[in-house]
């Protein structure tokens, strides 16, 4: 090979470096922008679920409000004062998830990777469906010291007058509580992977789970 062939050759091996360094470049800036175009409709398709929390922020305030206007009144009753007071515990609760869960989608993070991304809104998601499960599975019983608080503002005493109304509630709540975990666990077996996917989507809601598709989709574009 003589100097002038070893010289082209070293100017192709440059051209194509160059080729390749712009083809990379690109292939980032393609990246970039499908990235940006997924996130920004994902974030839009989490304003549901801002709005939802802020109702439910709201109605937490509104049960707040009802039980510190009732409960102090009924200090020498055991149960009405246990009605209040378990009224606004739940209160409290809608203000303190609802706000953690805004708290978790302002955290979400446009300019981290991927997988740090996915993993903050794991971390929503889980979030989100363990407390909204446990604040649904609570009505199975907070009707009962609802109602008791909502006819005690009238001056009536629920359960001096019916307690067997309070009492077939807490069957009631029982019964529905034990069946609920019968079709959880119905529903994970692994020859049931579609009803599995429906109940977790189901719980998780529309717009985490439009989000979550959004991800994956960021995700198999980075991997392409």
């Amino acid at each position: 090979m003589n100097w002038s062939n070893a010289m082209e050759l070293d100017d192709m091996k440059a051209a194509w470096q160059t080729l390749d360094q712009r083809l990379d470049r690109q292939a980032a800036l393609n990246f970039l922008v499908f990235k940006e175009s997924k996130l920004d409709r994902m974030m839009r398709g989490l304003r549901p679920l801002v709005v939802g929390q802020v109702l439910q922020m709201l109605f937490g305030a509104a049960f707040v409000l009802l039980a510190v206007s009732f409960w102090p009144h009924y200090v020498g009753i055991p149960h009405l004062l246990i009605a209040g007071i378990v009224l606004q515990v739940y209160g409290v609760a809608l203000i303190a998830f609802g706000g953690i869960t805004l708290g978790f989608i302002g955290r979400i993070d446009h300019s981290s990777p991927v997988l740090a991304i996915q993993q903050q809104f794991a971390s929503l998601r889980r979030f989100y469906i363990r407390t909204g499960l446990g604040l649904g599975l609570a009505w199975w019983f907070l009707w009962i010291p609802l109602m008791m608080v909502l006819i005690g503002l009238a001056g009536v005493d629920l359960y001096a007058h019916a307690p067997s109304v309070v009492w077939w509630g807490i069957a009631t709540g029982v019964a529905g509580l034990l069946l609920t975990w019968i079709f959880h666990r119905w529903s994970r077996h692994p020859s049931r992977p579609n009803v599995a996917r429906a109940v977790d989507e189901s719980l998780a809601g529309s717009s985490l789970t439009k989000a979550q598709r959004l991800l994956d989709e960021i995700a198999q574009f980075e991997r392409e």
